[in-house]
């Protein structure tokens, strides 16, 4: 081997480890960087020079050693898993945080605050049990009902309030997930460009795109692959989100439907904004779609604002239809649910109390039949039609000056409980009102009661007296006894009958359960998070003490090298000097 192929050996040498000096310092300098990956050098033999050989065998010289490959040490399947288990982990904490609200919107676990309401009302009605005509007991009767309703109409708004708080964070959320979706193709952009020609790594742009996966798979579920051209296509629940070429951006609309007008649903745009999520199939970790924050959320809020009336009534003949539609609509979600069950002990408690102040019975008529209105409007109602009317046998009456009968403590908003109606013969008949004034079907739901305005204004107009001006002792007991009497399920999934109390205790506890089980599962996928990112960086990260140490063997490797070229270099002289003069 010739002196100068030997100085040629020395500087790739010294190239070698000037290289492996300036990614070890860039490793360094970037040791606080978030996402950044630690990179490594590795060497490869440049060139051999045969000097002979044989039959049987030859003799080479290496002549030089170069940078092969700058490694970029990621592991795939750590990083598979990790963006896996924080999407299970920010569905469940997202849930968990809704459950959370919801216990604070009640009074804490056992909600103790709302619970004072019902026991005080409970309490007022059993003073005014003893003495019905007392304008005393019916005031603090009065006032007690005020405040129960108050309370439940101010809870539920805050549900509600949460709801659209959600729907918020929803609309953020998927803004995020599309301007993750941007960088990501920007990167690809990038990257294959550097890395085009096979002899450029482009790592550190390869760190920004991983970063901004990781975040994408916190928010939701994805399924990735990197192609041979080094771009990252992505897949959201089966739909192309990142390819090759574009980004198809998530949306948010109101859907139309019974209900669903109300809040956003996250839509495809491109196909027809088709919904992102099917709520209908069951989401569990056996099926592996209980990932990422915004299924989490959309799964809390849900698509409207339940009632009493979405929990099937088992005595309907319509009951697995009903069922169907709660298991697809209202199961899921914590928040509608909630609603759901609290306006049904609302509606079971002022329905209760109502309907013994105004106990109704109804008419069917055999033939059309017409009744004359008190502003001269007259309505027919036709053969096999049937009607709810005052029971005025069994009604009570106020000890106002009208002597009132059926006047009920709770109110609807949007409409009076009767319409006075005369019959053929002038015989005035209470028609219960189904609809509002605008033909709107009226329920005694939240958000839809109030305390009776005459009541209010006037105790006496309370019916707790009979047809004789007798005080109705035996009223003000029936308002005591529905508190001992079973009066509903809870839901599909406990259909034993409660009492008031034992609805609410159970509701509270079903709550509690729900948000323990989603704590739960949240806190230990926090832990295999924590244990495969800890994984991941044990390999990723930049430790200062060993980047320090590969500096200095590398400084070492350069500066022999140096001594090197520098010896074969002194020879050379040598030579000229002595054989050329």
């Amino acid at each position: 081997m010739s002196l100068m192929t030997s100085i040629y050996t020395g500087v790739t040498g010294l190239r070698s480890s000037q290289n492996a000096i300036n990614i070890t310092s860039h490793n360094i300098a970037n040791i606080n960087t978030e996402g950044y990956v630690r990179q490594q050098a590795t060497f490869a033999d440049y060139k051999y020079q045969k000097i002979s050989t044989t039959p049987t065998y030859s003799w080479q010289v290496g002549i030089g050693v170069y940078s092969d490959d700058t490694q970029h040490l990621r592991d795939y399947f750590l990083d598979l898993s990790y963006r896996q288990e924080v999407g299970r982990e920010n569905f469940y904490s997202a849930q968990y945080t809704t459950v959370e609200e919801i216990e604070t919107v009640f009074g804490e676990l056992e909600g103790e605050a709302f619970q004072n309401s019902m026991v005080e009302l409970k309490e007022a009605i059993a003073e005014l049990s003893k003495t019905p005509d007392s304008i005393v007991a019916k005031a603090g009767l009065v006032m007690c009902a005020e405040e129960f309703i108050n309370r439940s109409n101010a809870i539920y708004e805050d549900l509600i309030s949460y709801q659209q708080n959600l729907n918020v964070k929803i609309n953020n959320t998927v803004n995020r997930i599309n301007e993750l979706g941007l960088k990501i193709q920007e990167l690809n952009y990038l990257i294959s460009g550097f890395e085009a020609s096979g002899f450029e790594s482009a790592n550190d742009l390869r760190d920004q795109r991983d970063l901004a996966i990781d975040e994408l798979s916190g928010l939701v579920g994805i399924q990735y692959e990197e192609n041979p051209y080094h771009v990252v296509t992505i897949k959201i629940e089966g739909v192309d989100f990142v390819t090759e070429t574009t980004v198809f951006q998530m949306g948010t609309a109101e859907l139309d439907g019974a209900h669903r007008s109300t809040y956003l649903s996250a839509v495809w745009p491109h196909l027809e904004n088709k919904e992102v999520f099917y709520f209908a199939n069951e989401v569990s970790t056996e099926k592996g779609n209980d990932l990422g924050e915004l299924k989490g959320l959309l799964m809390s809020r849900g698509d409207y604002v339940a009632n009493y009336t979405d929990i099937p009534d088992e005595n309907a003949d319509n009951y697995d239809e009903l069922l169907e539609y709660y298991r697809e609509n209202v199961d899921y979600s914590s928040i509608m649910k909630t609603q759901a069950m609290f306006d049904k002990l609302v509606n079971g408690i002022v329905t209760s109390i109502n309907d013994i102040l105004c106990p109704e019975t109804t008419m069917t008529f055999d033939a059309d039949t017409t009744f004359t209105l008190e502003d001269g409007t007259v309505v027919t109602y036709g053969a096999g039609e049937t009607i709810k009317v005052l029971d005025m046998e069994k009604t009570s009456y106020g000890n106002d000056v009208n002597k009132t009968p059926g006047n009920e403590l709770f109110a609807r908003c949007d409409a009076e409980r009767y319409t006075k109606a005369y019959d053929a013969q002038g015989n005035l008949v209470y028609i219960y009102n189904e609809t509002n004034e605008f033909g709107d079907l009226s329920l005694y739901t939240l958000g839809n009661i109030q305390i009776n305005e005459n009541v209010l204004d006037d105790y006496s107009y309370l019916p707790f007296t009979d047809a004789e001006g007798d005080t109705d002792y035996d009223k003000a007991f029936e308002l005591l006894e529905i508190w001992d009497v079973d009066f509903g399920n809870l839901n599909p999934d406990n259909l034993t009958d409660k009492t008031f109390m034992e609805f609410y205790n159970s509701m509270t506890s079903e709550i509690a359960n729900i948000g323990y089980l989603y704590n739960e599962i949240s806190v230990n996928q926090a832990t295999v998070v924590d244990s495969v990112n800890n994984a991941r960086w044990s390999k990723y990260g930049v430790s200062s003490d060993e980047e320090l140490s590969l500096v200095i063997k590398y400084q070492n490797a350069y500066n022999a090298n140096s001594r090197y070229v520098t010896a074969i270099a002194d020879m050379i002289e040598h030579i000229i000097n002595t054989f050329g003069a």
